[in-house]
Formats: C-alpha cells, sequence, structure tokens
C-alpha cells in the first residue's frame, strides 16, 4: 500500500461534496458491532458512482464529523488484519460487483489522521459505464451533489449516451 502525499486535513476542509464521500468504515458496522455487508455495497456503489460521472475520493475511517475512527475495526474483521490483508479483501468484493477492468481506475491510499490509519480511495473517471452488481441485480450509479443516485434505465440510457461516447 502506498502512503502519498495526499493531505487529509485539505481534503476534509470542505466536507462531503460530489467529489468526496466520507465513510466511517467499509465493513464493520461500528452501531451494531458485527459484519454489515450493506456498508461494502453501500462504499462500491459511491465508487461506482464516481466511475460514471467526473470521479472523486472516498475516505474510509472518517465519520461524518471528520473526526477519524480509523481503519483497525475493518482490519480485525479480516484474515490478514492490516492494509495488505485490507486491499486484498477491497479488490475481491470490488471484482464481484464492479469489474477487474475497471480496478486500475482506483487507488487506495492509507493516510494517517491523529494517528488514525485512514484510507483514501480515489476513483477516476471511467471511458464506459459502470455498474453495480449485487446478487441478481444491476443498477447504473451517478453523483448528484454529495450524493448517490441510481437511475432508472430509460435515464441510464440517456446519461450513457451523453457521457461515454462511445456508447
Amino acid at each position: 500500500p502506498s502512503h502519498s502525499n495526499l493531505n487529509l486535513n485539505q481534503l476534509l476542509k470542505g466536507g462531503e461534496r460530489e467529489n468526496l464521500e466520507l465513510k466511517s468504515s467499509f465493513r464493520w458496522d461500528l452501531r451494531a458491532q458485527k459484519i454489515n455487508r450493506q456498508l461494502e455495497k453501500s462504499v462500491m456503489k459511491t465508487i461506482a458512482a464516481f466511475l460514471n460521472t467526473q470521479g472523486g475520493q472516498i475516505i474510509l475511517g472518517v465519520d461524518d464529523n471528520k473526526k477519524p475512527l480509523g481503519m483497525e475495526a475493518d482490519y480485525a474483521t479480516l484474515g490478514k488484519p492490516n492494509p495488505d490483508g485490507f486491499e486484498n479483501h477491497f479488490s475481491h468484493i470490488f471484482h464481484n460487483m464492479i469489474g477487474s477492468e475497471f480496478r486500475p481506475l482506483v487507488k487506495l491510499n492509507w493516510l494517517k489522521l491523529e494517528d488514525k490509519d485512514c484510507c483514501v480511495i480515489s476513483v477516476s473517471p471511467s471511458l464506459k459505464p459502470a455498474l453495480l452488481r449485487t446478487d441478481d441485480n444491476e443498477e447504473f450509479c451517478i453523483r448528484t451533489g454529495n450524493g448517490t443516485t441510481s437511475l432508472k434505465f430509460s435515464e441510464a440510457s440517456n446519461y450513457i449516451k451523453s457521457r461515454f461516447k462511445t456508447a
């Protein structure tokens, strides 16, 4: 895992916006105190939306009030409880839900905030539409303001025509 010169405090300054999302954790549900796959799905949905829009960044290990919680709770759920183990697990989920062809557009960087490990997921915009696949379902998502929206088929089709020249 790379430690980059991204400045977390700079990133956090504006709070959540079209190209920045804060997530307390990736899979450990802090309220229920157990693994929650819906959290993973929610991160993947945001990544798919960033791929389909203008790209963006997700900061894991920071709550909505920009308070650093760290990644320790997520690490503890993994066979290898460290950034490497996390990146392996992340890639596995990503390949299943979005697809390995899009993985090069997504970079994970580890930064410390108040001595806690945080992970910055940086997503570049894709040249072709990325779908979010879960169970038997496929969704096409985009960023709208500081939220993520699933489009209906007709909306998705129009959006794809205007955003992706090749489609």
